[in-house]
């Protein structure tokens, strides 16, 4: 995932031109629309998560939490992404550097989610002694990831390079709403992220 992440921002970088900074300001807007999500996640959806089970059962609960969690991301995520470049030289920016603004959104949530993996291994790699500190639950548990079948170990690699990919359409949806004066294109990137992460409640 760190690697999707990385690359990327080399690739285009290399093939563009881009200066880095619009790989940046994409990062630094990812962080202001995720902010908001953890601080919500820490408040209110805990809380809605229980009340819609005790209230209608898991499976409702599922369906119910799934719209509130990709309604969500989208608008917050759309709007955030459309204010920068609303309010910033990015709405006179060339496609290349709009697609590297992109891409910094994309690549720095991969970066992100997956550092943590990433730190743990290398944690145990140089100090094998930190896996006597485990319970035999957490033991077992990373047994049974290190022996699992190659898909399952590829499956967060794919996902988030698809991700990069929604991201980036994402991003062009509404930089051509700003430049061409079309709300529908904004709005087609709040549905289109919206539903993307409609399925995350039953990932999770």
């Amino acid at each position: 995932m760190v690697t999707v992440g990385i690359l990327s921002i080399v690739y285009w970088r290399r093939r563009s031109g881009t200066p880095e900074k619009f790989f940046f300001l994409g990062g630094c807007v990812w962080l202001l629309a995720v902010i908001p999500k953890y601080v919500m996640d820490l408040t209110v959806t805990t809380r809605l998560s229980w009340w819609l089970y005790n209230s209608f059962g898991l499976n409702w609960t599922l369906a119910l939490l799934g719209v509130y969690l990709g309604v969500r991301t989208g608008l917050l995520e759309c709007a955030t992404t459309y204010l920068v470049i609303e309010k910033s030289d990015l709405g006179r920016a060339s496609f290349d550097e709009v697609v590297a603004f992109g891409i910094g959104f994309g690549a720095t949530e991969a970066i992100i989610l997956g550092l943590p993996s990433l730190l743990q291994m290398v944690t145990y790699l140089v100090n094998p002694g930190m896996l006597e500190l485990l319970t035999w639950r957490q033991y077992i548990e990373m047994i049974a990831q290190l022996n699992a079948p190659t898909w399952i170990v590829a499956a967060p690699i794919i996902e988030r390079a698809f991700a990069l990919f929604a991201h980036i359409l994402s991003v062009l949806l509404i930089y051509a709403s700003v430049r061409l004066g079309r709300p529908r294109l904004l709005l087609s990137a709040f549905v289109y992220k919206s539903v993307l992460d409609l399925p995350t409640a039953y990932f999770q």
